[in-house]
């Protein structure tokens, strides 16, 4: 039987559990723009999500040998970029949860162990993404990974019993922060001055 939740109800969830990390779960998220020397024609412009320690590492590359890093850096899959990009954009808190609820209840709808966490997963996963699809240009199928990460042990998500969504929320809220506190968001560009490219993602009304 097909399931599903209204987003209304999703988003409430969402909205109670934030108590445990309030302010964790409301700040938007952070980007740092790198510049790019780039003296051919056209421009380079990209997000990247990277660990912390490994986004240093990077903004060094770029710095020290810009050449190496726009040949033979290769970045994270267009999945998770376009996650970044879309929390980036958000306008308001409502489409900054439903972003983090759509990208990391895909990736916990794959935890299909008989618990209950992949088929609440899937519901918070598809009620997020009706009220995204209005404002935003949505991840492609193919996609393998929406989030860069899901940092709660196995053994946490094999031992939990879902008899509603509220855990699963839970460990959606859980993931954010983690992931929040250990990997940052490179900007990539190329142009002067700061200039920032019109989003490629957002609907117009």
């Amino acid at each position: 039987m097909f399931e599903h939740m209204k987003w209304e109800n999703v988003y409430e969830l969402w909205q109670r559990g934030r108590y445990y990390f309030p302010k964790a779960l409301t700040d938007h998220v952070s980007v740092e723009t790198v510049f790019v020397e780039y003296k051919q024609n056209g421009y380079i412009y990209g997000y990247d999500w990277l660990e912390s320690e490994d986004a240093q590492k990077r903004k060094q590359l770029i710095e020290n040998n810009p050449i190496e890093f726009l040949h033979f850096t290769k970045s994270t899959n267009k999945g998770t970029i376009q996650t970044a990009e879309m929390l980036i954009e958000a306008q308001n808190e409502e489409e900054l949860a439903a972003v983090w609820i759509a990208a990391t209840a895909k990736e916990l709808s794959e935890y299909m162990i008989g618990n209950g966490v992949g088929r609440y997963a899937n519901m918070l996963h598809m009620a997020a993404c009706e009220f995204l699809r209005t404002r935003y240009v949505l991840w492609h199928h193919a996609m393998k990974r929406l989030a860069p990460d899901i940092m709660i042990p196995l053994s946490v998500l094999e031992n939990i019993v879902c008899k509603d969504a509220e855990p699963v929320m839970g460990l959606i809220q859980t993931n954010t922060v983690l992931l929040k506190s250990s990997w940052s968001i490179l900007r990539y560009s190329s142009l002067k001055d700061g200039d920032l490219l019109e989003s490629r993602l957002r609907i117009s009304p």
